[in-house]
This record gives structure tokens, C-alpha cells and sequence, in this order.
């Protein structure tokens, strides 16, 4: 029933919270018992989970991996890229942009944010490959370390991990046209990032 609410990468952080609360409590240090009672409210909204229905994505469809802000969109090679800004007010569910093999790769680092120098080289990072799409996470400030799964063949909007701060970059096949603008609030497994033209 909890997992249906709450994404399960954030339950552990909530007990902690609620523990916390108990303990000040015991203590009578009426501050902190506070603190502890919004942060667990605050970490029940950032880890807030909505179950959607896979079977409704159509498979000349790219969907939106994460809720978030677009913030670029670039070519190159004919290749579309959408850059989507996630916020700590932003819903975290990340979700599987294609049904099929995916090739994951993690790399380490740290949690600079981004607008700071290299912040790109040194923060940590992951991308997954699919058939016709790829997508890069790089992690900002105030993000967890990148859990994925070991299954690398998944349903498409399928969970696959939470993301708190920092930028996904979806790219998209040349056969894809993007249907999304900069400035476009994109919701995760709703929005449509592109569709597959028919000519090409």
C-alpha cells in the first residue's frame, strides 16, 4: 500500500525522519521535533509516487523520463536533444523512455551545481541507450546516488529509479520530430517529447 504513494527509494529517508521526530520528542526539544515533522512532509512530496498505465504509450512515442523544466533543445547530426531542468518541487519518478534492451552506464562523482566549472565532468552521471533514443542524467546538489536497475530490458514508462536535482538530456533519432519548446513544463510518463515522423 506504501509503495503505491511513495516511491521506495524515499521510505528509508522518511523513517529516519519520523525516528528523529520520535527522539526529539522524548527529549522535549520542541525546535527540532518541528523540523522533523516538515522535513517528513517534505520528503513525502519529493518522493510522491502516481502509478500510470504502460499499455496507453503508443511506440512512435517518446515520453518524458522525469517532470521537469525544458531548457534547451539542440541538433546535431540531425539528432534532437531536449534538455529538462528537475527541481526539488518537480515530481522524481524517473521512467524508462523505450520498451526493450537498454545500455546503462554509471560513472561516480560528485554533486557540484551545475552552473559551476566542470561541473558536468566531476558530478555524477549515467546514461541509457535505447534503439532510438538515449538518455544522460547529470546529477546537481542535492541529489542521492544514481540507482538503476539491473534489468536492462524494461517496459516503456516503466519506473526505474528516483531523481531529485539536475538535468536529463533525452536525444532523439532523426526520425523523431520534437513536440515540445523551451520554457514547456514536461510531466513525467505524460508529456510527449517527440514523435516519429512517417515519411522518414
Amino acid at each position: 500500500m506504501f509503495d503505491s504513494i511513495i516511491a521506495k527509494e524515499g521510505q528509508k529517508y522518511i523513517l529516519i525522519a519520523f525516528i528523529a521526530m520520535i527522539i526529539f520528542v522524548l527529549v522535549n526539544c520542541k525546535f527540532l521535533t518541528f523540523i522533523s515533522f516538515v522535513m517528513i512532509f517534505f520528503l513525502i512530496y519529493i518522493y510522491r509516487y502516481k502509478y500510470i498505465d504502460f499499455k496507453s504509450f503508443k511506440k512512435n512515442e517518446i515520453i518524458a523520463p522525469i517532470s521537469g523544466t525544458i531548457s534547451a533543445i539542440d541538433v546535431k547530426d540531425l539528432k534532437k536533444s531536449i534538455y529538462i531542468d528537475v527541481s526539488l518541487c518537480d515530481s522524481h519518478i524517473l521512467r524508462n523512455l523505450e520498451e526493450g534492451p537498454c545500455k546503462i552506464s554509471i560513472r561516480r562523482g560528485l554533486n557540484l551545481f551545475l552552473s559551476t566549472f566542470k561541473s558536468k565532468v566531476l558530478n555524477e552521471q549515467a546514461k541509457l541507450e535505447y534503439v532510438n533514443s538515449s538518455m544522460h542524467l547529470y546529477s546537481s546538489l542535492y541529489n542521492p546516488s544514481i540507482e538503476l536497475p539491473s534489468n536492462k530490458s524494461l517496459e516503456k514508462g516503466e519506473k526505474i529509479g528516483t531523481f531529485i536535482q539536475g538535468e536529463v538530456i533525452v536525444t532523439l533519432n532523426k526520425e523523431f520530430a520534437t513536440l515540445v519548446k523551451i520554457g514547456d513544463k514536461v510531466i513525467s510518463g505524460q508529456s510527449i517529447l517527440g514523435k516519429k515522423e512517417e515519411n522518414k
